[in-house]
């Protein structure tokens, strides 16, 4: 399936980030940035690859609103993320993480997954983003949103 939003996906969309992502075009194209930036969990200024599959754990669990520990038609709410008709958010979100096409996506799959958007922010690939890492991130974001 392919998927529909154009930053979002270059950025962020791949594995476990994809929800993120998803999250964020549904409230109200959030900038990715704030995204990685609220992975900061310790508030040290630098996300950590840990910091950050913790912060995508969180978010597994406020996703799973049945927590029945995955994600699937059952978890959408009639607003937000799932809004859009027949569920096609959630179905974005399935295409793209759900590795082993069983139509759910597991805690497995969405904390696990690959993280292309803390890889391209992580320049240095330290497993570390910091301070002027985010800089960075941040300004190539702002050059596409301008596009």
């Amino acid at each position: 399936m392919r998927l529909t939003f154009p930053i979002m996906a270059v950025i962020g969309l791949a594995g476990g980030v994809a929800a993120f992502a998803i999250t964020a075009q549904a409230q109200g194209q959030r900038d990715p940035t704030q995204l990685l930036e609220r992975a900061d969990l310790n508030g040290d200024g630098r996300i950590t690859r840990a910091e950050y599959t913790e912060a995508r754990a969180r978010l597994f669990d406020r996703l799973d609103r049945n927590k029945d520990g995955v994600i699937n038609q059952d978890d959408a709410p009639r607003r937000g993320l799932f809004r859009r008709s027949g569920g096609e958010r959630l179905q974005e979100l399935a295409a793209y993480m759900d590795t082993n096409g069983d139509g759910r996506v597991t805690r497995e799959e969405f904390v696990n997954g690959p993280a292309p958007m803390f890889d391209r922010a992580d320049a240095n690939g330290d497993g570390v983003i910091d301070s002027r890492e985010m800089a960075a991130f941040r300004e190539t974001v702002a050059a596409r949103r301008a596009q």
